[in-house]
């Protein structure tokens, strides 16, 4: 019932393909690209629900003290994150749905992506025009992974964040002897 964590990009692949067999349909990480359209649900905003202040004395509050430009209560009902999470997983499904009726895009645990990350691939796009289906680099030892998890802060929540994985750090912390793939 909880979001599967601590699995490398690997095992993950290796599941979608294990899923395929079983089941007879097709499986798949998404792409970067269709992971985002995915979780801003046809929203422009950098969050698929609006959760910005509305109130000036409230955005001049957050701005004199330091707060979140948004309304992490609001917030809190659609994504579990820092905040609001108990600092674990919590349960699929127990939140807001996005406009689309997609659960779970924004915290609780990262979502891998099939592109490989490189933090400067934004800017390798055409300024100015439409990039349909971009794809990441075609090497790199690294993928993307989109969403924030239940340790993240509210901007790793924004649909446009993007994080890559660190599997040798994932590996440091895997308590199997010997260390799975």
């Amino acid at each position: 019932k909880r979001p599967t964590i601590t699995m490398t990009h690997y095992a993950a692949r290796k599941y979608c393909e294990w899923l395929s067999h079983v089941t007879g349909r097709h499986y798949r990480l998404p792409t970067e690209a269709e992971w985002e359209y995915a979780a801003r649900a046809g929203t422009q905003g950098p969050y698929p629900v609006d959760v910005a202040l509305t109130s000036w004395v409230e955005r001049w509050k957050a701005k004199l003290l330091g707060g979140a430009p948004i309304d992490a209560v609001l917030l809190g009902e659609y994504a579990w994150f820092v905040l609001n999470s108990g600092s674990k997983t919590q349960p699929q499904g127990t939140t807001s749905a996005n406009p689309w009726g997609i659960h779970d895009m924004m915290g609780n645990a990262w979502e891998f992506c099939s592109d490989r990350y490189d933090p400067s691939v934004l800017a390798s796009y055409p300024t100015g025009e439409p990039v349909l289906n971009p794809r990441g680099p075609d090497s790199g030892e690294e993928h993307v992974i989109r969403g924030g998890s239940y340790k993240s802060n509210y901007s790793d929540l924004r649909s446009a964040a993007r994080a890559s994985t660190n599997h040798d750090g994932w590996m440091k912390t895997d308590p199997q002897t010997p260390k799975s793939v």
